[in-house]
């Protein structure tokens, strides 16, 4: 009886089985508060080399889009990054531009801002890429939604081409749900791996934590669990079967939090050969960034 129970709490908020998301929409169609906003072109640089350095940041709402800059621009890593994909960006509607603008503009990076939700106070949340180059066809995703019992969350997938020199690289940045299972992971993520082509970089927060949920809601550990799997793992082997090469192992700690490890952000690239990884102490946030470079030339 009592894995009967336990099996039905945890059908409880999975995604619907109609539920497949939405299709990517070019940003410029979509309107009302949810419209996605985007910065005027960079300034001109010199001509890029075959090497680009991607990075990966959950900001926590950015609360501080001035500091959060600053720490980027005074780390090792990040700071040399021509993207950065950032997740739980926000704009207020009592500020004057969005939270992602003040931090691009603290970068010297153009950028495009994509919400995913209202929130009550008034405002939007959402996930944003900044780049030191052109971004350009910036689209958008409903990710398939999960009505749990607490706190539901709508979720997007962006996606933009960004113009490196005579390179097009195509980036996408996801935040996928916490409160989910693998299966129900695997299933929100599917379609913002779909219908963008061969080489692709997919990144952002995966939330790939090593527990099973209980109606969305208890967490148990991998002893406790009915099916104990590492999502990290989970996560990583469905890419490996879309041919995606993943920037870190699953044992990669990228939570900030004292006393809890495990890898929730990583980046994956398709037809484009990785040289370098790494996860970055940059404070700012309740997680670590994460970034690697791909070679364009190769």
């Amino acid at each position: 009886m009592t894995r009967v129970v336990l099996a039905a709490l945890m059908c409880t908020g999975c995604i619907g089985p109609g539920d497949g998301g939405g299709d990517w929409v070019p940003a410029e169609m979509i309107e009302g508060e949810l419209a996605p906003s985007a910065g005027p072109a960079p300034t001109l640089r010199s001509a890029p080399g075959c090497t680009v350095r991607i990075a990966t940041f959950n900001v926590h709402y950015a609360g501080d889009p001035e500091d959060i800059a600053a720490q980027i621009r005074a780390s090792h890593d990040v700071s040399a990054a021509d993207v950065i994909m950032l997740q739980e960006t926000r704009a207020y509607t009592g500020e004057p531009t969005t939270r992602t603008q003040r931090i691009a503009d603290g970068l010297a990076m153009t950028w495009a801002h994509a919400p995913a939700r209202t929130l009550p106070e008034g405002g939007t949340h959402g996930n944003a890429i900044l780049s030191r180059w052109p971004l350009t066809n910036v689209v958008v995703r409903q990710l398939p939604f999960v009505d749990q019992a607490y706190h539901p969350e709508h979720r997007i997938a962006m996606a933009a081409d960004v113009a490196v020199g005579e390179h097009v690289l195509r980036v996408v940045d996801l935040h996928l749900d916490v409160r989910l299972g693998p299966v129900d992971r695997v299933r929100q993520l599917d379609p913002a791996t779909r219908d963008l082509g061969d080489q692709l970089i997919v990144g952002g927060d995966f939330n790939t934590n090593p527990w099973a949920w209980v109606g969305s809601l208890v967490p148990l550990t991998s002893s406790e669990a009915v099916v104990g799997q590492d999502q990290a793992t989970v996560i990583d082997d469905f890419m490996a079967a879309r041919r995606f090469t993943g920037a870190v192992s699953p044992e990669t700690n990228t939570m900030r939090i004292p006393g809890l490890s495990m890898r929730l952000d990583n980046l994956y690239a398709r037809g484009l050969p990785i040289v370098a990884a790494g996860v970055e102490h940059v404070e700012g946030s309740d997680h670590w960034p994460l970034w690697f470079d791909v070679d364009l030339c190769d």
